[in-house]
């Protein structure tokens, strides 16, 4: 997907683009999602823009547990994260990750199983919801192992997305990514860095980088090699790729 496809859903940037805009945006394009696909029946969750880490490339994760509360334990939300170095990479990535994990929230919310084998293999449950959103799989058939976790939005709902009220150049800012601290920490001053490319995430390079996927949470990485051995903190599960 290009980055002309995003600029076409809004034409009116927000000035100046702050974290709360991003974070309003982003509770905005949940309620509607909520409203379009799931009956406006999902908790509205802790949407959060945390830095993924020095070295990982995660882009966004859904809490198992409601991670969220009062003291008192009478208000109670999942977190849904979206990764602060991956908000400026394409505006349907963004969407992209924010209704993967709604698809996980409607499932745990719903006390419905959409994985078996210890959590690595993606059932029918999972894929029906899905498909019936709009995303698509590049393979009808299940993976031998992973089943149907490798779902991608296609088109169709792309064209949805754009036609709500979804301000897409509101995702204009991002935490500068990995490349960029490796290359100060390195001696490169910010200029020079930022030249090194990767500033922000992946960016323009992203048709080169290849995402990996945990088959149990679902976290999803990026790597610009062929082949990596990255194990989930959470899961303890060799990431696959996508």
């Amino acid at each position: 997907m290009s980055k002309q496809d995003a600029s076409t859903v809004s034409s009116t940037p927000l000035t100046p683009v702050t974290i709360e805009s991003v974070t309003q945006e982003l509770h905005k394009a949940f309620q509607l999602f909520n409203n379009t696909w799931f009956d406006s029946k999902l908790p509205v969750p802790a949407i959060t823009i945390q830095s993924n880490g020095h070295k990982r490339l995660s882009m966004g994760w859904c809490s198992v547990n409601p991670v969220w509360g009062t003291k008192d334990g009478s208000q109670q939300m999942y977190e849904i994260n979206l990764s602060a170095e991956f908000l400026a990479d394409d505006f349907f990535e963004v969407m992209d990750t924010l209704l993967h994990e709604m698809v996980h929230l409607y499932h745990l919310v719903n006390n419905i199983q959409d994985t078996s084998r210890k959590g690595t293999y993606h059932n029918k449950k999972f894929r029906d919801k899905c498909l019936d959103i709009g995303f698509e799989y590049a393979d009808p058939k299940p993976d031998k192992k992973h089943g149907y976790s490798f779902a991608r939005i296609g088109q169709p709902l792309k064209d949805k997305i754009v036609a709500m009220d979804i301000n897409a150049e509101t995702f204009v800012i991002a935490r500068r990514g990995f490349r960029y601290l490796r290359a100060v920490e390195d001696g490169a001053t910010p200029e020079e860095a930022s030249a090194a490319g990767n500033a922000y995430g992946p960016s323009e390079t992203t048709s080169n980088s290849i995402k990996w996927v945990c088959p149990t949470c679902n976290m999803a990485v990026r790597s610009y090699k062929k082949e990596v051995n990255i194990i989930c903190g959470e899961c303890n599960e060799k990431f696959v790729k996508s």
